[in-house]
């Protein structure tokens, strides 16, 4: 202590000297903690910055022309896709309201003729459900389509008879707003939803007055048939290529919902089987087997209720070159 209190001008600088070492060391590590913090900020800027840059396509020249070239691209090849797809649908004829009757009267004598020879029961007065337009004509603006749904409708009925269908149960249409029918909301409601009407794409053939580039008119049939007609009768309604079909609701049941009884589920029932065994002519090799086979499953048939939109597609303006 003697030394300290000899030497206080040197103790005081000692100190003086520790106390700023500790306050620079202390200034350094802060500055150090920032220097780091606005490096990895720096670094994370940077990183993006590069990523915004090597992206295809960067806002540059030559990417921007090849943008701009394929988005024309698939503009055309869209365009092209709608007008084939315009293509796929039955044309509005003018028409008469009289020629119509003609046409109708024509397309149900020959249908019935045909399924008459094929053995296909149809409904009593079958009509394509344009019974009211037998006894009068319809409103000369709505002449051309209908007889355009009665044209489509004939397709899909012509394609049940070659399918060979049992028979036919229904055939309901839904009404064209040319002729009074309301737009159809498309809400459930009842088996297939809610029928109110329907658009019929134009009465000359033109886009309607919403502008939409598909419209739909809905039908509903109702037949039974077996497995394999039903399954072609599918295939034939989507392959068409006169008329654009869509099947939108389907139902299918069987025409006997009983499951298969067992043949001796009782005694009574054993008893007549041996019966009736005893009472048949006595048989050898392999007629035994085969002469009394009974099928118990296979032999039914399909209740069918589908749902079917008539599809029509108006082409879009041709796209600009500019």
């Amino acid at each position: 202590m003697n030394w300290v209190r000899e030497n206080k001008f040197l103790t005081g600088f000692i100190v003086v000297v520790v106390l700023g070492a500790g306050a620079l060391g202390y200034l350094l590590y802060s500055a150090y903690g920032t220097y780091s913090d606005v490096t990895d900020q720096y670094n994370t800027v940077a990183g993006q910055l590069h990523q915004l840059q090597s992206r295809v396509p960067y806002p540059d020249q030559p990417n921007l022309k090849k943008y701009k070239a394929e988005r024309e691209q698939l503009r055309e090849a869209t365009h092209n896709l709608a007008t084939t797809l315009s293509g796929m649908v039955l044309p509005v004829k003018e028409i008469t309201p009289s020629a119509f009757q003609d046409q109708l009267r024509d397309t149900i004598n020959t249908l019935t003729t045909k399924a008459g020879k094929m053995g296909v029961q149809l409904p009593k007065e079958f009509a394509y459900d344009f019974t009211n337009y037998q006894t009068q004509p319809p409103p000369a603006a709505a002449a051309g389509p209908l007889a355009r749904q009665l044209e489509a409708l004939d397709i899909v009925m012509n394609i049940l008879l070659d399918d060979h269908i049992d028979s036919l149960t229904s055939l309901t249409r839904t009404k064209l707003t040319q002729e009074g029918g309301v737009v159809r909301q498309e809400r459930g409601g009842g088996r297939f939803g809610n029928r109110s009407g329907g658009p019929g794409g134009g009465g000359n053939g033109e886009r309607s007055e919403r502008g939409d580039l598909v419209e739909k008119v809905s039908f509903d049939i109702q037949f039974t048939a077996g497995q394999p007609a039903f399954q072609k009768v599918l295939d034939d309604i989507a392959a068409s290529g006169k008329q654009f079909f869509i099947t939108r609701t389907l139902v299918v049941s069987n025409s006997d919902p009983k499951p298969v009884a067992k043949a001796a589920e009782t005694p009574a029932a054993a008893g007549a089987a041996a019966a009736a065994a005893a009472s048949q002519p006595a048989t050898t090799g392999t007629d035994a087997s085969v002469s009394y086979l009974k099928f118990l499953v296979g032999t039914e048939k399909l209740n069918v209720a589908m749902r079917i939109d008539m599809v029509t597609f108006h082409p879009p303006p041709a796209p600009s070159t500019h």
